[in-house]
């Protein structure tokens, strides 16, 4: 599964919240997030957050998508590391829906 994460620049990349802002297929976000091959930003990691999720967001906030081993396709070219969406962490959630959603154990 794909992570989305909502992520502060400082002198790290501090992923608010401390926890992914949404999971799930890596296609199911590469139309919504605009992820090209050429987003690749970083291998990572990123710093987390011990703090609640955020209500606010700066100008400077990125979201970046979390692409592992398993999320890469026969064929694909994608590769293991985050890539960075070109949209806020506002316009993400307008684009795929409320944040931080329970995540079931089933």
């Amino acid at each position: 599964m794909a992570r989305v994460w909502f992520v502060r620049p400082e002198n790290r990349l501090i992923a608010l919240g401390g926890q992914p802002a949404y999971e799930g297929p890596l296609e199911s976000f590469i139309w919504s997030l605009d992820l090209g091959l050429h987003r690749f930003y970083t291998e990572g990691p990123l710093a987390r957050d011990s703090g609640p999720p955020p209500q606010e967001f700066t100008r400077e906030d990125l979201v970046l998508v979390e692409v592992t081993p398993a999320d890469i396709t026969p064929g694909s070219n994608y590769r293991e590391g985050f890539y960075s969406s070109p949209y806020s962490p506002r316009t993400a959630i307008a684009r795929l829906g409320p944040p931080y959603r329970e995540r079931s154990t089933g």
